[in-house]
């Protein structure tokens, strides 16, 4: 009998079906803890050794939080029964979706090398091509880049999404002229695609300054633009180019984590969580309606006060929390520091800071916690603590 035939596998995808409703109508009903879905997924694995869609699961979660080694050998259990079971053609929107999920975690490392699995078993199609070659290149693997991609096209000559990249590989390499030709071919496939526009103006500036794609994420910023844009109260064009900047700075930052390895890689998902979790909140309280992530001097001198906003506004605020955005602000200062796109000294001093107000902050949090959820505590008494810790930042919507 198949595996998909037996009894604990159908009650293993009943608990399934039932564990996704639940998530799905968490905003009326709750979310589950993150300790109860994963406890809910080792049932399930433990019920039915087989059923590779909660072990995939558990493995992907686990991932996103950990990235230890023992996660990625839960993925590639889980990749490897859903291969065994399941027809290739039949499964292709679950390989993709695990592939798109290994990239949102940047672990190009896990899916290149469970594509190569699959590839050994089954033929791939154009687009598990192209997202080898995408692991490829994020590992620096430039050559293999390229050997898939052309893969990719000769399966799919006319698919302007492998010809984009294709050409944004050889811009990686910067190897301009190859470049310019693939990015012209996919812009004659697509007119006015916003990816191959996008990838043309990276090639139309490592075209005036030389360099590669990675040069172009660490470029100059363009103040005075932004400034200007500002002051003529362009806000659309002003904020969408802090925002382009504020994408290219993560992604160099994210990209050069990976390429450290370890433990470095693994805890790069969470990292970034953390980055865009926070910078996100900080955007909404800057008053001045452009923030730039790399502003670290905005970030240095009202930290104390973002904190305090911080604490008072996410609720589920812990002390992992809290060290999790130290961490992750300083790594990512410390790399923009290290390329010379923040001062090094005002990193030295910024870190310094964040050393000096932990403790502080930690304690305001924890007593703030103390009573935030307490009903036998009074709003006004509640209100008196809030002054008292937050110094009154709490209180006004922007600093």
């Amino acid at each position: 009998m198949k595996a998909n035939k037996t009894k604990a596998w159908k009650a293993a995808e009943w608990d399934y079906c039932a564990l996704q409703a639940d998530l799905k109508m968490a905003s009326v009903l709750g979310a589950p803890s993150q300790e109860e879905v994963v406890n809910r997924l080792r049932g399930m694995a433990r019920r039915c050794p087989q059923f590779y869609p909660a072990i995939l699961e558990l493995g992907l979660h686990q991932l996103s939080r950990k990235g230890d080694p023992a996660s990625v050998r839960t993925v590639g259990k889980g990749f490897c029964l859903m291969i065994e079971l399941t027809d290739p053609e039949h499964s292709a929107e679950e390989i993709d979706a695990v592939v798109e999920n290994l990239e949102r975690f940047w672990r190009f490392d896990v899916s290149r090398r469970l594509l190569e699995v699959l590839g050994e078993r089954h033929r791939l199609s154009a687009a598990l091509h192209d997202s080898l070659a995408h692991a490829a290149a994020r590992l620096g693997d430039l050559d293999a880049a390229q050997r898939h991609v052309k893969e990719s096209l000769r399966l799919e000559p006319g698919n302007k999404d492998c010809w984009s990249n294709k050409g944004w590989y050889h811009l990686m390499g910067g190897e301009l002229e190859v470049a310019r030709a693939a990015l012209a071919k996919a812009l004659r496939l697509k007119p006015k695609d916003p990816v191959v526009v996008a990838n043309l103006k990276i090639h139309e500036y490592l075209g005036k300054h030389g360099g590669t794609y990675w040069d172009y994420l660490e470029r100059p910023l363009e103040r005075e633009k932004i400034d200007r844009w500002a002051d003529q109260e362009k806000w659309d064009q002003a904020t969408s180019l802090c925002d382009v900047f504020n994408e290219d700075r993560i992604e160099a930052f994210a990209q050069s984590t990976f390429l450290k390895g370890g433990k470095e890689r693994s805890r790069l998902p969470d990292l970034l969580a953390t980055l865009r979790s926070f910078f996100g909140f900080v955007s909404q309280l800057d008053s001045s309606g452009i923030f730039l992530n790399e502003d670290i001097g905005f970030v240095h001198r009202k930290f104390k006060p973002i904190m305090h906003k911080f604490i008072f506004k996410f609720g589920d605020v812990d002390r992992e929390m809290m060290e999790d955005v130290f961490e992750a602000l300083q790594a990512y200062y410390g790399f923009l520091a290290s390329r010379r796109i923040v001062d090094t000294a005002e990193f030295d001093l910024f870190a310094e800071t964040i050393l000096k107000t932990k403790g502080e902050l930690l304690d305001k949090m924890e007593r703030y916690n103390a009573v935030r959820h307490d009903t036998t505590v009074s709003e006004s008494k509640k209100e008196k603590l809030r002054e008292k810790l937050f110094e009154g930042d709490h209180f006004w919507p922007h600093i």
